[in-house]
């Protein structure tokens, strides 16, 4: 083989070697750029899922944090009383002898019982009279007495105005003349603030005289009370 033949021959050899190599690294390149693109897309469909699997979750899921604050929360049952309401109160706390007090819920039962015989006295709505006996559902005292003092009459007692039948669930009472402890005039009304203060004159049972001309002649004062309502609820009765 000649000089020149030989050189032509390494020339081919090394231009194919060349267009080789040329050709696998654009094939490679090739490969990178759809590698990519795969992990790409499973990137954004990992990405979309976790965002979809988010958005799915029960909303009750996502405020479970707060569940606790929520069960926490309780209604006051106390009801917003009309100035006739406030008043009639008054004077039943006084008929029934009421201790003063700055919370509603730390009356006794019996206090509460007594207290609601007597409003019920003071607004007319004391059931009308059968075989001598007044009934009050147990049920309807203890309804009121979360109404008043948002509280419910769990266990029931005897008390001087009522006797309690724990077969029927009523209260009854002897259709004869209850005497009060104490009479309440209504004297003034003041606004504080949330606060409504019904100013009471409180006179004996007994003494009350009058004369033809339908004039009244009461007995001397024995003491002043005021019933407090915060936001229109009973908040306390307190000597004033």
């Amino acid at each position: 083989m000649g000089e020149k033949t030989r050189l032509t021959a390494m020339a081919a050899v090394f231009i194919a070697l060349s267009v080789f190599c040329w050709g696998t690294s654009v094939w490679s390149a090739g490969q990178g750029t759809a590698l990519a693109g795969q992990q790409s897309d499973w990137i954004q469909s990992d990405e979309n899922g976790t965002d979809e699997g988010l958005s799915a979750l029960p909303e009750s899921d996502t405020v479970s944090a707060d569940a606790p604050a929520a069960v926490q929360q309780q209604t006051d049952s106390r009801q917003v009383l009309s100035e006739q309401q406030a008043v009639a109160l008054a004077a039943a706390f006084s008929a029934a002898g009421t201790p003063f007090f700055e919370d509603p819920s730390t009356l006794t039962t019996v206090e509460q019982q007594e207290a609601i015989i007597w409003y019920l006295m003071e607004t007319g709505g004391m059931p009308a009279a059968a075989d001598g006996q007044v009934v009050l559902s147990g049920i309807e005292m203890s309804d009121l007495a979360g109404e008043l003092f948002g509280t419910s009459i769990s266990s029931p007692e005897d008390c001087e105005l009522a006797v309690y039948d724990r077969e029927q669930a009523v209260f009854i009472l002897t259709a004869g003349v209850c005497i009060p402890d104490s009479a309440a005039v209504f004297e003034s009304v003041q606004q504080q603030d949330n606060r409504t203060l019904y100013r009471m004159q409180l006179y004996p049972p007994d003494g009350w005289e009058g004369d033809v001309l339908g004039n009244e002649y009461r007995p001397d004062m024995t003491a002043a009370a005021v019933l407090i309502l915060e936001d229109g609820r009973l908040a306390g009765w307190m000597g004033g």
